[in-house]
């Protein structure tokens, strides 16, 4: 199935969406949530099932990496996405096909059994992937994955297995890119953006730089053309976009999913509902 990029528009018709996507399970994610949401922005964490409960101290960290307790998650990370990032936190492309499966399993069933929620994404330990792992992750029902990849750019993603983030919070081009990603487009640009931010809570403790995402937080939010979501909800939004129908002239459209898809034909806006068809008028 094929994405229209050219019509398509995010949820009530904005042509933006912002995420976030944070990992580890720390306790510095309090503090963030509490900032996001004060902010009205929404977004993904990233837990190893394996770890809740440790505390770490990596040579490179100022700060001790403490994890969250296992019975903290279900309050904690009520308005926010809960996925994957296996149990113990291994590089999964050094590991045989079976223990992959295990990691990634195992972490989305303790996972979903804590926040009484289905879980269907995954960021990659490290980074590091391969071709068989991403096969592996779309066999055990994981619908996206993160890696470490700065793109800079607000490009959706071709493969949600390989979906490569904006920046990390500690880009020097942070506050550059969220003045371009908000930047009014010419009547011409008809595509959507996307920014994705992605980072560890730990580290605004470590660097001492929490004014950083607060500074950033002050100026991505309150946008009203901006869709602020979660992984999940932007991945399942695109699924169903790319499911719409179109008849041979591109005149009628129908949508065989269950959620609404917006999209902009002609200069004029539709939303096609689920299971509905849409005919598109010329003036």
């Amino acid at each position: 199935m094929k994405l229209r990029h050219d019509i398509l528009r995010f949820p009530q018709g904005k042509t933006r969406a912002f995420t976030m996507s944070y990992d580890d399970g720390v306790i510095q994610d309090r503090r963030l949530i509490d900032l996001m949401e004060s902010h009205g922005v929404k977004g993904t964490f990233n837990l190893n099932s394996g770890a809740f409960g440790q505390v770490d101290q990596y040579s490179h960290l100022r700060v001790k990496h403490q994890k969250i307790l296992q019975d903290q998650v279900s309050e904690l990370y009520s308005n926010m996405e809960v996925a994957t990032h296996t149990v113990t936190h291994p590089d999964l492309s050094q590991l045989p096909s079976g223990t992959v499966l295990y990691e990634v399993l195992a972490d989305r069933q303790k996972l979903e059994q804590l926040t009484g929620k289905l879980v269907r994404g995954h960021a990659y330990p490290f980074g590091t992937y391969n071709a068989s792992v991403m096969e592996l992750l779309h066999s055990a029902g994981i619908a996206y994955a993160r890696t470490v990849k700065s793109t800079h750019s607000f490009a959706l993603p071709e493969d949600f297995l390989e979906w490569n983030p904006t920046c990390h919070h500690d880009d020097p081009r942070l506050m550059e890119l969220a003045e371009q990603f908000l930047q009014h487009e010419p009547n011409g640009n008809r595509r959507v953006k996307l920014f994705y931010l992605w980072g560890h809570a730990y580290e605004f403790d470590n660097n001492d730089n929490w004014n950083v995402i607060e500074a950033f937080l002050d100026r991505i939010s309150g946008q009203a053309d901006v869709w602020y979501a979660t992984n999940l909800e932007i991945a399942s939004y695109l699924e169903a976009a790319s499911m719409l129908q179109y008849s041979a002239d591109g005149m009628l459209i129908y949508n065989p999913s269950c959620t609404a898809v917006w999209i902009r034909v002609l200069d004029r806006d539709y939303v096609v509902e689920g299971g509905q068809t849409v005919g598109i008028v010329r003036d």
